[in-house]
């Protein structure tokens, strides 16, 4: 019998070794960066992560989106657009808006009564008396208008007079103030002012003239008046312009004094009586006499 071939290492058959058993999800949880064999990543794509936006970029689309709907609401929404001036005779709205600046475009929020009244106040025709805001762009001032009432001349230069005794202008054409009641003997010294009241050496005479501005209008007598003499205040005197002189004596009672006047002239008149002179120097108390 042949002998048997020893055995080596080569045709000895190896031991089959089972690998140990492990707990997957324990060593996940022991260490992070486990991961299955069976997990296959072929065939998977990257994720690639979404850029992040930065703060400083967010915050400066924030602020521009605010800016433009602030910028939208100011431009259609609250600038005045409406504006209504109560108290104007002669002077249209759309020219009192103008003149004043008041329709420049202005924020309602921010609009003060002190900026409207500087407004007002920087045109010698309007005197301010108060105002409104009207939600969301509406504007109601309230003025007196002040129109050319009287005219007076001083070292050659002509002065146009508001109703309430305030220079409106001043004028080296003289013929400007032919339509409008000629005042004489004011005592004014020095070169006078656009945007003042007369400079006189006698403040009385001046108040003087002021209310008996007020009254003629009050009566409705102003368009009947050619002149006004002041120099002598205890005897103002008046001339109509169909010829009557009225003497009216000092300031006191002139309401009085000014509907006596307008009433016995208005009799006269029907009367066919004309020129003459008319003293009405005690309230409610007139005579007439033709003058010689």
């Amino acid at each position: 019998m042949p002998p048997t071939p020893p055995e080596t290492n080569r045709n000895k058959q190896q031991p089959i070794q089972q690998q140990p058993w492990v707990d997957e999800q324990a060593y996940a949880q022991q260490d992070p960066f486990y991961q299955p064999e069976d997990i296959q990543d072929e065939g998977m794509e990257e994720v690639q992560p979404r850029p992040k936006v930065s703060g400083a970029i967010k915050l400066l689309l924030s602020v521009l989106i605010i800016a433009g709907a602030l910028f939208l609401l100011k431009s259609f929404v609250f600038t005045i657009k409406n504006i209504h001036f109560t108290g104007l005779k002669n002077i249209s709205q759309a020219d009192a808006a103008r003149l004043t600046g008041l329709n420049s475009g202005l924020f309602y929020f921010t609009l003060s009564e002190d900026f409207v009244q500087d407004r007002v106040e920087s045109n010698y025709y309007f005197i301010y008396e108060g105002m409104a805001k009207i939600f969301p762009n509406g504007l109601s001032v309230k003025v007196i208008e002040r129109y050319p009432f009287a005219f007076f001349t001083h070292l050659g230069v002509g002065y146009v007079l508001a109703q309430d005794g305030f220079i409106l202008r001043e004028t080296r054409d003289l013929k400007e103030g032919l339509q409008l009641i000629q005042v004489n003997g004011l005592a004014v010294w020095g070169q006078q002012t656009a945007g003042s009241f007369p400079t006189s050496t006698d403040p009385s005479q001046k108040d003087s003239m002021i209310a008996l501005f007020a009254e003629l209008e009050n009566w409705g007598f102003r368009t009947e008046i050619a002149t006004i003499d002041m120099s002598q205040t205890l005897n103002i005197s008046l001339q109509t312009k169909d010829g009557y002189t009225i003497n009216l004596g000092s300031e006191e009672n002139l309401h009085a004094k000014i509907g006596t006047v307008a009433s016995v002239v208005n009799e006269l008149r029907r009367r066919n009586m004309t020129g003459g002179i008319i003293e009405a120097t005690l309230p409610g108390e007139a005579t007439y006499r033709i003058e010689q």
